[in-house]
């Protein structure tokens, strides 16, 4: 059983994690837990916000359930929300996190207040953000790894980017592509010259391309459907997602810890705030799981 969290948003109109749920074939072994955070009230009023809130998210499953769908609904409160996510992830058990994507302001990025950017970096379990696209069925499902980096940490996320990929194409019905982005060499500062390293030429870059085949055969991508891109990371992954009219982008990320984990730059941070369509982030599960 695939169990899901579906983060609900009561200011969301569309309730776009809800809505991307209908995707899912209602007969398959899925177990959906949507659940309204709501931030903490005085003591005397948490009662009756309870009752009203727990009555309008009941009205909203409604439909989904008399569809088919296995759905249980909760009322929690928080006073942090991406904590508070985290928490019910774990106590459900979910294989997944769904919530609404909300792309913020450099400024709001710099000073690490989004909730977004706070489970990209600390959720244990796929994180899909959702976009307002207003439907994700049939459309190419794109792998974003990187082969660049030549260690196992990467060559292990990379497999876990396509298989996770490959997992959700079949589900909807669509095709499955991965973009590396290859990295644009940059000139050598010596003390009193300046040695310019070479950027890479067509033919370096078929090489690259080689080395993404040859990384990533045993996962059965179409030649034609492997895309070696130049330049920025985000830039390279949301441009090849709207050249193939893409739906959901599979990253991964290493959920940094301590200072390099509050620095700005992620690859996953930049594709979100720069794409137009899903994004499923994972990471590879710790030693004990």
């Amino acid at each position: 059983m695939t169990r899901i969290l579906v983060v609900l948003d009561p200011n969301d109109d569309k309730h776009l994690a809800l809505e991307r749920s209908k995707e899912l074939p209602p007969d398959s072994d899925l177990d959906i837990h949507v659940v309204l955070f709501i931030q903490h009230e005085s003591a005397n009023v948490i009662a009756q916000t309870f009752k009203e809130r727990t009555d309008w998210l009941d009205e909203q499953v409604r439909p989904y359930i008399d569809d088919g769908y296995r759905m249980s609904t909760e009322v929690v409160l928080f006073s942090n929300l991406y904590e508070s996510v985290i928490v019910s992830a774990l106590k459900l058990g979910a294989d997944f996190v769904l919530k609404p994507m909300r792309q913020h302001s450099l400024f709001s990025t710099m000073l690490r207040t989004s909730t977004d950017w706070n489970l990209i970096r600390h959720c244990p379990v796929p994180l899909l953000l959702v976009s307002p696209l207003e439907s994700t069925h049939g459309k190419p499902v794109l792998a974003a790894v990187d082969v660049c980096s030549g260690d196992d940490y990467h060559d292990d996320l990379n497999r876990i980017v396509l298989s996770q990929a490959q997992r959700i194409a079949r589900v909807l019905g669509s095709d499955c592509a991965l973009v590396n982005a290859y990295r644009i060499a940059m000139p050598a500062l010596g003390v009193g010259t300046i040695d310019t390293m070479p950027l890479p030429t067509s033919k370096e870059l078929i090489l690259e391309r080689e080395v993404a085949i040859q990384a990533l055969e045993t996962g059965a991508i179409a030649e034609n459907q492997i895309y070696v891109e130049e330049g920025n990371a985000a830039v390279a992954i949301n441009q090849t997602a709207r050249n193939l009219n893409a739906g959901l982008i599979v990253i991964g990320t290493v959920g940094r810890q301590g200072l390099s984990g509050s620095l700005i730059g992620n690859t996953a941070e930049s594709v979100i705030e720069g794409t137009s369509v899903d994004v499923l982030v994972v990471k590879l599960p710790k030693p004990d799981e």
